[in-house]
């Protein structure tokens, strides 16, 4: 029987202590039989477009890297039938929503285990604006967040430039309204978070009825002005409670729209997996075929 053969992308980056828990995978899968490559990224979209140019043998290829990273390599891989290759994990970002969801850490010889001997999970994608995202998005106060950390600091300290661009966003929130087209029926709503997972930013439930092995998106529609109110909702996160709070509203969905009301000709960013990448008006389509993640 041929030797698995496993792609390891690594964004070199990203987290700390990455390089030598990428080099313990690597060395357990070779020591196991796997015919093990790795490439490291060069910068901000080379995953997506090494994977879009290669043309060798895919197995699995193993993320290292956070959730960004994971959000490349995914669109590098669009081309390929989802079922042509499995997809692994090994959290070594800043952000690790993904890794987290399913229960996946950073031990090294699990990781490889779990590479070699793991089982299938179907997860359905999303497409926005024609490229695709994994957990989630955000229009509004969770993409001004995400559009306006600040990257030289985030290098420093981590999750606590994303507190600090929550803080300075936090007034601008209730000065837009967003006009929304959910499966055909039209909602309005201040700000709009939309996950295909139960967490957010790490351990963080979310929303309770979203599942990534649905095809459905879960919609969280944030409604009010006042800023002050919208920090009440806020503070049902670590509750795990925020999608029951008074002005939350919470859709399934295969189709969304979303375009500014009023809307000028200022840029209004849209968030993916926790980079800006793209912007209003959005088009998001759920994909009719799942990707096969391994998990232990």
């Amino acid at each position: 029987m041929a030797a698995t053969q496993v792609l390891i992308v690594f964004n070199p980056v990203s987290g700390s202590g990455n390089r030598r828990i990428v080099e313990a995978v690597q060395q357990a899968l070779s020591n196991s039989g796997c015919d093990v490559s790795l490439y490291p990224t060069q910068s901000a979209g080379d995953a997506t477009r090494y994977l879009s140019a290669y043309t060798g043998p895919l197995d699995v290829v193993a993320v290292a890297g956070g959730d960004g990273t994971v959000n490349e390599v995914v669109n590098g891989l669009r081309q390929r039938n989802n079922q042509s290759y499995r997809l692994a994990l090994i959290p070594t970002g800043t952000t690790n929503v993904l890794a987290a969801e399913l229960g996946i850490g950073k031990a090294p010889d699990k990781i490889a285990d779990i590479i070699i001997n793991g089982r299938e999970k179907p997860i359905y994608l999303g497409d926005i604006n024609g490229r695709r995202f994994v957990l989630m998005a955000g229009v509004g106060y969770d993409a001004w967040v995400v559009d306006n950390v600040d990257l030289a600091l985030k290098k420093k300290v981590g999750k606590l430039a994303y507190v600090l661009s929550m803080l300075k966003q936090l007034r601008h929130f209730g000065k837009k309204t967003y006009q929304l087209t959910v499966d055909g029926e039209r909602y309005q709503a201040n700000s709009v978070v939309i996950t295909n997972g139960r967490y957010y930013a790490g351990s963080f439930v979310l929303s309770r009825q979203a599942d990534l092995s649905k095809a459905t998106t879960q919609v969280l529609m944030i409604s009010g002005r006042n800023p002050l109110k919208f920090l009440g909702i806020l503070l049902g996160l670590p509750l795990g409670i925020m999608e029951k709070m008074p002005g939350m509203k919470s859709v399934a969905a295969r189709h969304v729209q979303i375009e500014l009301l009023n809307a000028g000709t200022e840029r209004e960013p849209v968030q993916a997996d926790g980079d800006s990448l793209a912007e209003l008006p959005l088009h998001l389509q759920m994909e009719d075929s799942p990707v096969r993640l391994l998990i232990p």
